[in-house]
């Protein structure tokens, strides 16, 4: 952190008295490979990568390098006023943010996560390999663990850093031609059950064997958590970020206050103490806010950064990216507020069902309505009359999530954390007429 100071401060005075924003990002990590059941690969990196914007004029610039010897700083900082200077200008571009209060938060880095050994991921990916060779399946996978940091500094007087511990663990598991997956994030290696995960995988890989064709057509789903968090999260970047609301794509524009969705969906934002907790600033060194995106189906409120709020009259929320950003701000720290029950629950109500474990190559398709194509993935099955009947073949699925998410009619008690832009905190959900459009051989 020292080291980080004393470069921005010559950073500040190579920027000869243009406004000047230094972003530090400093990784640390190390993950472990394995695939057919024995471990392929093992590597760590650690890294410090700088960005440097000038303003100055109505103009800006920005520039990148990992080097901070003297020499190259100059150079880097000399080629980041040469550019400023040739640039047109921006009638729209702001200052740099002057420093404000940044909310105190509990602590996300712990040590032992950030130190893990290469031992212990290999005795993680030892005891599924182990387990899948004993039934004849085959497994892949990834045991990863570091810590990252980040710095946001201007010669406005802000400083700000944040850091945290994180440890990822994903299993994919095949079973002749059945398939299962289980993946979760945490900061803390306590909170991380690795023998769950690899039941999981193991048990719905198994169960997925022999899978049957059904026709396309309109279902209800049972979306398990990391399913329904890939829906949710198109649904609050597409739908409450707020350059597309001020620029009327977004399907909230014009409809705060009224309810669009199913009341039994409420999401918020809430970096500083929420179910999905991260940075209590954003990439201007603004602190972030809760901010309550929808309430029982009502839609309440968009996030900001200081260019889209000052464009609708509002105040920032805390919620830039790194400048320039071309998707203005969107929400990175979402929790979906539970429900009542398990997904057993979920499942035992269902007379007729599709349970979804995970979708992949999921893409937008038209922001308005949030309309989204992907496929499902690793664990799809049938349901009848409240029960697991049997496997099917991946479906490809063309929706409006905004249709999709008022149709809601159980949400389950339990969620899990998912990395899924940003973090997500999401429980299970059954929704009704999800449209299938066809099969798909993947």
């Amino acid at each position: 952190m020292k080291n980080i100071e004393q470069v921005c401060k010559k950073i500040f005075t190579l920027a000869r008295g243009a406004q000047c924003e230094v972003m530090a990002e400093t990784r640390d990590g190390a993950l472990t490979r394995f695939a057919d059941n024995v471990i392929s690969q093992n590597v760590a990196s650690a890294s410090v990568n700088y960005s440097v914007r000038l303003l100055e004029n109505g103009r800006s610039a920005k520039v990148s390098f990992n080097q901070t010897g003297d020499a190259y700083l100059k150079h880097a900082i000399s080629s980041a006023l040469e550019i400023l200077r040739r640039q047109k200008k921006d009638p729209a571009l702001l200052p740099l943010a002057k420093p404000r209060p940044i909310p105190a938060i509990a602590s996300r880095y712990n040590r032992e996560t950030a130190e893990l050994s290469p031992t212990f991921r290999a005795d993680r990916a030892a005891e599924l390999s182990r387990a899948c060779r004993k039934t004849g399946q085959i497994a892949c996978g990834t045991v990863e663990n570091g810590v990252s940091e980040l710095t946001l500094a201007n010669n406005l007087g802000l400083f700000a850093s944040y850091k945290e511990s994180y440890v990822m663990h994903s299993v994919t598991v095949r079973d002749h031609d059945g398939s299962g997956w289980a993946e979760r994030p945490a900061h803390d290696v306590k909170d991380l059950n690795f023998k769950l995960l690899n039941e999981t995988a193991r048990a719905k890989a198994a169960a997925s064997r022999s899978p049957r064709e059904i026709k396309p057509g309109k279902y209800t789903v049972v979306l398990e958590p990391n399913a329904a968090a890939a829906l949710v999260s198109y649904l609050a970047v597409y739908g409450f970020a707020g350059q597309y609301y001020n620029e009327g794509r977004s399907f909230t524009a014009g409809k705060l206050g009224k309810r669009l969705l199913s009341p039994l969906l409420t999401i918020e934002d809430n970096a500083l103490d929420g179910a999905a907790p991260g940075m209590p600033f954003d990439y201007e060194g603004q602190p972030r806010t809760r901010v309550t995106l929808v309430e029982n189906g009502v839609l309440k409120a968009v996030v900001h950064d200081r260019k889209t709020a000052k464009k609708a009259k509002m105040a920032s929320t805390g919620h830039a990216l790194p400048q320039p950003s071309y998707m203005g701000p969107i929400p990175l720290n979402l929790a979906v507020k539970p429900g009542q029950g398990a997904l057993a629950d979920l499942i035992k109500g269902a007379e007729r069902a599709i349970l979804v474990t995970q979708f992949h190559y999921t893409n937008i398709l038209k922001t308005q309505t949030v309309e989204m194509t992907g496929m499902t993935r690793n664990g799809t099955f049938m349901v009848e009359n409240g029960h697991i009947a049997y496997p099917i073949k991946n479906m490809r699925f063309t929706q409006s999530m905004v249709e999709a998410f008022d149709k809601i009619d159980a949400v389950s008690a339990e969620t899990g954390l998912v990395a899924e832009w940003g973090t997500l905190a999401c429980p299970a959900m059954r929704l009704k007429d999800f449209n299938f459009s066809s099969s798909t051989k993947f």
